[in-house]
């Protein structure tokens, strides 16, 4: 197997320095991403999601509660919660590619 482009003695311990750095920080990007506030606009429906995903709050306008047409009203919110989930998932995986060291050739 063809080890990576200056991946030696000098390059190992510079690899393994990158790992220590991003090791240091995915543990802090929990706390990060718990304290990012993603908020969602469904017209009717509004939801706030923290970056880790978690449903912090959903607003109904009253308006369009319909109990003839419950059905409706389910899918705004199934929709809301969906769009929140997906961009919590990009945000923290764009953080992460953030805190990957750069090791060439390795696919990463």
């Amino acid at each position: 197997m063809k080890l990576p482009k200056n991946f030696g003695p000098q390059g190992f311990g510079g690899m393994m320095k990158q790992m220590q750095d991003a090791m240091a920080k995915a543990q802090s990007l929990e706390e990060e991403l718990a304290n990012e506030r993603i908020g969602i606009d469904k017209g009717p429906v509004k939801a706030l999601f923290d970056g880790t995903g978690n449903i912090l709050s959903i607003k109904i306008d009253p308006s369009i509660v319909d109990p003839e047409d419950v059905d409706a009203l389910e899918d705004i919110i199934v929709g809301a919660v969906r769009s929140g989930f997906e961009a919590a998932t990009n945000l923290r995986e764009s953080r992460v590619k953030g805190i990957l060291p750069n090791v060439p050739d390795l696919g990463i």
